[in-house]
C-alpha cells in the first residue's frame, strides 16, 4: 500500500485493528487471506460485505494476479515455529478436474498417500487410490517410494462397475481436501503396469508442514456451498445421529486428552418469522503457535422453541459431540444458565421423569446428559463475564452474530436431536415439544378460546379490517386495555374503578343492553317497532349509538379528544428523542378511524376497543420503550371510555329510563321470568355485514400454536392479524366470559 492509500485509510484500519500485513496473511505465510474468509470468520458482519478499497488496494499491491491471492516474493513471510520443511502446495488450490498425489494423515497421525479419483469440492473431500510407504516412518531420510495398497485395516474397496475388470481389487478411501496436500512425484499417472512411485522428497523433509497443516485451519480457499448446509441422518442413536450432524467439524487433537472451548449463543428477530438461533464454539490451544491461541472454531444454527439458553445449550452440545472419549472438556461461556445446566447434567436430573419435563429444552439437555455419560467425558464450565473486554468471548460472540447469515453454519434441526428416551412429544410431526407440557396444553386451551372468541358473530367485523392496512389489530394493546384499572381516589372510588370495568368489558362484547339486545331478550315489553329514544328514526343497535344524529356531535367531540391527547403524548415523545413528530403526527390523523359512516369498520373497531398497531408503533419510532407506550395509549383510551359513558350512554339511559316509567315498565316487572313461546325478534343483527364466507381474516388457517413454537410469538409482541398467535395473554376474566358467552347466548350469537 503505498503512503498516500494508507494515510487515508488509517482510520478504517486502525478501528479494524489492522497494523501489519501478517494480519492479513495465511498461516503459511504465502497467501493473502480472501475478504471473504476476513468477512465470515473475523469480524461480525456488518452491511453488505462488499469489498473496500483499501483491501483492493493491498491485494493489488501485494499478490500475483490470477494465483488465488498468492504473495508476491518479497512479502511472502517466513513461518514462525520451524522453517525447515518444505512447503507443499494445498490441494484446495488445484482445480477440481486436476488430479494429484496427496498427502495427508490418518485418524492415528499416520502419513497417508494417495491419487485422486474423485474430487467433491462442494464436501470438502475427494476419493483417493490409497498407496502406501512401509518404510516412511522408519527411514525418514530416504525418498518416498509409494507401492499399491495390498489391503490394509481400514481397506475401502472399489465400487463395482460394468466398465472396470471385475478383478481389479483397489482401495479408495475418502479425505478431506482442506487437511490434504499435493505430493510431486515422477510418475504422475498410474498405469496397469505400474508398481512404485518415487517422490523428490523425503519423510523428514515434508513431516512437520504436513502435520502442521493438518492440525491448523486453513482460511485461504473455502469452497462455497448452500446458503445453509443441513446435514442430518435418521435418529436411530444419539451417536450416529451426532456424528451426521458434525462430521465435517474441526478438532486439534490433544495429546494429553485436555480440551479447551469458548462457547456463545445469539439470538435474533425473536417474535418474528425472522427468528434466528445461533451458535458458536472456538478450541483454544495455548502456546502451540495459532493466532491468539485459537486452533480451530465452528458455528451454526438451531431451530424451534428460540430463546437465548436454548442457543447456548446448543453450542454445549456441539462441543461435547466432537470431543473424543474419555476426555477433560473446559467450556468457557458467559451464561450462567448453561452451567447450571451442565452441572444438573453431573448429577443425572434429566434421567429423573419428574423434573424432566419441568426444564425447558429437556430434550436437549437430556442428549447432552447422555453424551457426557456415554463418553466418560470430564465437563468443567467456567463463568465469563460477557463484553467486558475478554477477546475469546467476545470472537466467540461474533462467530455466534455471522452463523445467522454464513454460508458455513451447521444446522441443527429438532429432527436430528436423537431422542434419550424411548418417545418424544411432536408437534404436527415436526417441531419436538421441549417446554413444560402442562403449560403446552394451557397455551393450546387459550388459543382455542381466543379463536372462539374471535369466530363469535359480534366479531366478524374484524374480517372486514383484512383490506384495511393502517389498522391492524394489536391483540397485546387490547387486551391490556381492557384490564388496565385506573387510580381510584375520593373522586374516582374503588365501585366506580369496578363499574368502569364492567362497561369496559361490555363495550368490547357488545353486550351493553341497547333496546334491539333488548327486544330479543324480553319481548314481551320491547316490541320490534320500538325505535331510538333519542332520534326516533332508527333502531338502536351499538352502531347507531354513536352515529343517532342526537348524539354525532358529542361523539366527535370524544374523539378529537382523543386524538388529541395521543397528539400531545407523540409531541412530548419527540422532543425526548428530539426527532421532528410532524410525519408521525400526520399519520395518526390520516387513519380512518376518525371519521363516521355505517361502513366504516375501523371507527367501530375503535369504540369497540380493538386497538389499531399504529398507535404503538408511532411511540416506538420516537425511542419510547414499547411497554411504556402501551401504558400511555391504554390511559389515554379508558379516558376515552370514561367520556363516552358519561356523554353518550348515560344520556342515552336516562331518555330510555323515561320511556320506560312513561310505558310502566318497573324494575320489579323486568326482574320477572319472561312467558314461554313468544315470537322471536324480526331483527337481524349486524345486518350490514356480508356473510363471513366472503371474508377472511388475516389469520385464516394460520397454526398460532405451531407459530409460537417455531418463533416465540406469544408473550412478547401478540399481533394477531399479522400472523402471531396468544400464548397465555388471553386473561381468565376474558376466558371465563367466552365460556359465558358460548353456554348462554349460543341461539343469540
Amino acid at each position: 500500500m503505498t503512503p498516500k492509500a494508507f494515510k487515508a485509510y488509517f482510520p478504517i484500519l486502525r478501528k479494524c485493528q489492522l497494523f501489519y500485513l501478517s494480519q492479513l496473511v495465511t498461516p503459511q505465510g504465502t497467501h493473502l487471506i480472501s475478504w471473504k474468509a476476513y468477512y465470515d470468520n473475523l469480524v461480525g458482519r456488518r452491511g453488505p460485505g462488499r469489498i473496500p478499497y483499501w483491501y483492493k488496494d493491498i491485494q493489488q499491491a501485494t499478490t500475483i494476479p490470477d494465483t488465488n491471492n498468492r504473495l508476491l516474493a518479497q512479502f511472502i513471510a517466513t513461518p514462525t515455529i520451524d522453517s525447515s520443511f518444505y512447503e507443499l502446495a494445498p490441494c484446495t488450490s488445484s482445480p477440481p478436474t486436476t488430479k494429484n498425489w496427496i498427502v495427508t494423515l490418518d485418524d492415528y497421525g499416520s502419513p497417508l498417500f494417495g491419487k485422486q479419483l474423485l474430487v467433491q469440492a462442494s464436501r470438502g473431500t475427494c476419493s483417493i487410490v490409497h498407496w502406501i510407504s512401509p518404510d516412511c516412518e522408519s527411514s525418514p531420510g530416504d525418498l518416498i517410494r509409494l507401492s499399491p495398497c495390498p489391503g490394509c485395516a481400514a481397506h475401502t474397496p472399489l465400487p463395482p462397475s460394468k466398465k472396470r475388470n471385475a478383478d481389479l481389487t483397489l482401495c479408495t478411501p475418502t479425505v478431506s481436501l482442506q487437511h490434504s496436500l499435493i505430493l510431486p512425484t515422477t510418475n504422475e499417472r498410474i498405469r496397469r503396469n505400474t508398481s512404485e512411485v518415487t517422490s523428490s522428497f523425503t519423510w523428514a523433509d515434508i513431516e512437520d508442514g504436513v502435520r502442521l497443516y493438518y492440525s491448523r485451519l486453513d482460511f485461504d480457499f473455502v469452497s462455497s456451498s448452500d446458503d445453509i448446509v443441513e446435514a442430518f441422518a435418521p435418529p436411530i442413536t444419539i451417536e450416529s445421529s451426532a456424528a451426521a450432524v458434525f462430521s465435517n467439524s474441526p478438532l486439534v487433537v490433544s495429546s494429553d486428552s485436555r480440551y479447551i472451548f469458548f462457547t456463545d449463543g445469539s439470538l435474533i428477530n425473536l417474535g418474528t418469522p425472522d427468528v434466528s438461533m445461533g451458535w458458536s464454539w472456538m478450541q483454544i490451544v495455548p502456546d502451540a503457535g495459532f493466532p491468539n491461541s485459537i486452533a480451530t472454531y465452528a458455528h451454526g444454527l438451531i431451530r424451534d422453541n428460540p430463546s437465548s439458553f436454548r442457543a447456548e445449550a446448543a453450542a454445549i452440545y456441539a462441543v461435547l459431540t466432537i470431543s473424543p472419549r474419555d476426555s477433560e472438556v473446559t467450556i468457557y461461556t458467559d451464561s450462567q444458565t448453561a452451567i447450571d445446566g451442565l452441572r444438573s447434567c453431573s448429577s443425572s436430573v434429566y434421567l429423573n421423569s419428574r423434573l424432566y419435563y419441568k426444564t425447558s429444552n429437556f430434550e436437549l439437555w437430556a442428549i447432552i446428559e447422555r453424551t457426557i455419560l456415554s463418553k466418560n467425558l470430564t465437563v468443567l464450565p467456567v463463568k465469563v463475564k460477557a463484553h467486558s473486554g475478554n477477546y475469546l468471548n467476545d470472537f466467540a460472540d461474533s462467530l455466534a452474530n455471522t452463523a445467522h447469515t454464513a454460508s458455513s453454519s451447521i444446522l441443527i434441526s429438532g429432527m436430528d436431536l436423537a431422542s434419550a428416551h424411548d418417545f418424544v412429544l411432536t408437534y404436527d410431526n415436526d417441531i419436538v415439544c421441549e417446554s413444560n407440557p402442562r403449560h403446552l396444553l394451557k397455551q393450546y386451551y387459550q388459543t382455542q378460546l381466543m379463536r372462539d372468541l374471535l369466530n363469535l358473530t359480534r366479531f366478524y367485523f374484524i374480517s372486514l379490517l383484512s383490506s384495511n392496512t393502517d389498522y391492524i389489530v394489536d391483540w397485546e394493546l387490547t387486551w391490556f386495555t381492557l384490564n388496565f384499572k385506573p387510580s381510584y381516589d375520593a373522586s374516582f372510588t374503588l365501585e366506580h374503578a369496578s363499574r368502569h370495568l364492567t362497561f369496559k368489558f361490555k363495550l368490547f362484547l357488545d353486550d351493553l343492553p341497547t333496546l334491539e339486545k333488548l327486544k330479543r331478550t324480553r319481548p314481551d315489553l320491547y316490541i320490534d317497532e320500538l325505535t331510538c329514544r333519542s332520534c326516533i328514526d332508527r333502531m338502536e343497535d351499538l352502531m347507531h349509538l354513536f352515529m343517532c344524529k342526537r348524539r354525532r356531535l358529542p361523539m366527535q367531540q370524544i374523539l378529537q379528544s382523543y386524538q388529541k391527547h395521543l397528539i400531545s403524548k407523540i409531541l412530548d415523545a419527540g422532543i425526548l428523542a428530539n426527532i421532528d413528530p410532524t410525519p408521525f403526527i400526520a399519520k395518526l390523523t390520516s387513519l380512518s378511524c376518525w371519521s363516521f359512516s355505517s361502513t366504516n369498520w375501523s371507527s367501530f373497531a375503535l369504540v369497540r376497543g380493538c386497538l389499531p398497531k399504529l398507535f404503538i408503533d408511532l411511540f416506538v419510532d420516537l425511542s419510547i420503550p414499547r411497554f411504556s407506550a402501551i401504558k400511555v395509549v391504554a390511559a389515554i383510551h379508558n379516558n376515552f371510555v370514561q367520556k363516552f359513558r358519561r356523554r353518550i350512554w348515560n344520556p342515552r339511559s336516562y331518555e330510555k329510563c323515561r320511556w320506560e316509567n312513561a310505558m310502566n315498565i318497573t324494575y320489579k316487572l323486568k326482574t320477572t321470568p319472561k312467558p314461554s313461546n313468544l315470537p322471536l325478534s324480526i331483527y337481524i343483527p349486524y345486518s350490514s355485514l356480508p356473510p363471513p364466507t366472503l371474508h377472511d381474516s388475516r389469520d385464516s388457517g394460520t397454526d398460532w400454536l405451531k407459530n409460537s413454537m417455531k418463533y416465540a410469538f406469544a408473550g412478547w409482541s401478540v399481533d394477531f392479524y399479522s400472523g402471531r398467535a396468544v400464548r397465555y395473554f388471553v386473561s381468565i376474566v376474558a376466558s371465563t366470559l367466552v365460556g359465558i358467552y358460548q353456554g348462554r347466548r349460543s341461539g343469540e350469537i
